[in-house]
């Protein structure tokens, strides 16, 4: 099968970050292609969660050619920033939870804020991801500093997956996790990967 500019999701060239003198990325080229599941590895303060907000074009990096869905995400008008994102849904380090809502309206912030939709379908659609990620229908009345690590990050995927996503970006996924627990949520991503597409 040729591999050809059509076939990539996302297409990063020739990107340069830089913060001050300190060179984060330097003619970096990435490719993902519509399905695959890629993970970018490196020690801390490489630049791993640095090219996530440039790619979903909240970060200017110094140079690039960033394409996200074959559109550029550089000086894109804040409307079609709204719509774009839409098709893409984040998982920040540590679920980056609200920490004065309950899990329910952590995964309904992305639901209000883009989507009009009656109270009983979003609580529907709740309760669907909080399943979907693995976590206990009682998980969606507790506040994020009542729940570990692990739950936090789970409550996080579920909102992140909210508006189902073309995308679903996940910072650290499973920092901090013992090797059983990061399995098990590897093992998470794939299944989501298989049933969502």
């Amino acid at each position: 099968m040729s591999d050809t500019p059509n076939d990539h999701i996302i297409r990063v060239r020739g990107l340069v970050t830089r913060f001050g003198t300190h060179i984060v990325h330097e003619d970096l080229d990435v490719d993902v292609r519509r399905g695959e599941i890629i993970g970018i590895v490196g020690g801390s303060e490489t630049g791993k969660s640095v090219l996530l907000p440039a790619i979903v074009g909240r970060m200017k990096p110094q140079r690039d050619q960033i394409e996200v869905f074959g559109q550029s995400v550089r000086d894109t008008p804040e409307a079609e920033y709204r719509r774009r994102r839409r098709r893409w849904g984040v998982m920040f380090q540590d679920g980056a939870l609200f920490s004065s809502l309950i899990v329910r309206q952590n995964v309904e912030a992305p639901m209000r804020e883009q989507l009009h939709l009656d109270n009983d379908l979003r609580e529907t659609l709740v309760g669907i991801k909080v399943r979907m990620v693995g976590l206990p229908e009682n998980a969606q009345t507790k506040y994020p500093s009542e729940m570990s690590g692990g739950m936090r990050k789970r409550a996080g995927f579920a909102r992140a997956i909210a508006l189902d996503p073309v995308i679903v970006f996940l910072d650290e996924p499973t920092a901090g996790f013992d090797p059983t627990v990061a399995a098990a949520f590897n093992i998470l991503i794939k299944q989501l990967q298989n049933v969502l597409g």
